[in-house]
């Protein structure tokens, strides 16, 4: 079986690790009690900010179109809005992608083409939609 670059990085490391056992662990030792921790840290937290962002618009263009609008009520400020499962089950879903589950979701959402069954709606026709199965703008729009 031929051996991938990546196992073949992580024998390097490995054997540089083993034979440099002391120089690792102080230097490791030293980054942890650092600045240098709370630098990656915060560089880590301003990334994945930025591609849940972009992650997210690009999610809320794709079903909402080109500037996202609410399918209910017309609502355009982004900051309101949010993707809706049409036939319901979002919470279920949800609860499968962990401690970030809307990051994971828009991600969710690009990996697997956007696909159907999603709307943008605004938080709060979502919610009502959620509460009482219709959004009071289309009970509204029924009389």
């Amino acid at each position: 079986m031929k051996e991938t670059e990546e196992e073949r990085k992580k024998a390097r490391r490995r054997e540089y690790y083993k034979n440099n056992k002391e120089k690792c662990d102080a230097h490791f030792t030293k980054w942890r009690q650092g600045k240098g921790r709370e630098k990656y840290n915060a560089s880590c937290r301003k990334t994945q900010k930025r591609h849940t962002i972009n992650n997210r618009m690009a999610a809320l263009t794709h079903y909402g179109g080109e500037p996202p609008i609410c399918a209910c009520c017309g609502e355009t400020i982004t900051a309101f809005l949010t993707i809706d499962h049409i036939n319901g089950g979002g919470n279920k879903q949800r609860k499968t992608f962990g401690n970030h589950p809307s990051r994971a979701f828009y991600v969710w959402l690009k990996k697997n083409n956007y696909p159907n069954g999603f709307q943008v709606l605004c938080m709060n026709c979502n919610w009502a939609k959620g509460q009482y199965g219709i959004c009071p703008h289309q009970l509204n729009k029924k009389k």
